[in-house]
């Protein structure tokens, strides 16, 4: 596998255009369809790292993982800490795993997304600032 990274610009039309050669080692050409998935945190905050990931678009297909079968309950995912590390997720982080044609990207969850719609929009109303509900779950605890 080989990893392209590049730095693009968002054009005032919000294009962005990759090099030729990035496209080329990807078998994409001209009028070929793309899925794009553009994974962004939910978080009010200034410091998002999205990420994008293009991938031919097939038609969607099931297949069954090797060694899993349905009744094997809850399997668990094991990530190193030096990878977590890597990502700034704190350790003990609920992660959100997103998966599309050829990619799975794994981030860290919001927090918020454990609150009851109701005392969100209570906070919402008392004008807490969302940063701070999340430190006060992360530090003090939260039972829902």
């Amino acid at each position: 596998m080989k990893l392209f990274e590049t730095v693009a610009t968002v054009d005032k039309y919000g294009r962005i255009t990759l090099q030729t050669e990035m496209l080329d080692a990807a078998g994409l050409k001209p009028g070929d369809e793309v899925q794009v998935t553009l994974a962004v945190r939910q978080e009010e905050s200034e410091n998002l790292y999205p990420q994008l990931v293009i991938s031919p678009n097939v038609r969607k297909t099931t297949a069954q993982i090797s060694g899993y079968h349905e009744n094997d309950g809850d399997v668990d995912l094991t990530l190193p800490n030096t990878l977590l590390e890597a990502a700034e997720i704190p350790e003990g982080s609920d992660l959100e795993i997103i998966c599309t044609a050829g990619a799975i990207v794994i981030m860290e969850a919001d927090i918020l997304d454990n609150l009851p719609d109701e005392l969100r929009e209570f906070f919402e109303e008392l004008g807490f600032d969302p940063g701070t509900v999340r430190k006060v779950m992360r530090e003090e605890g939260y039972f829902v």
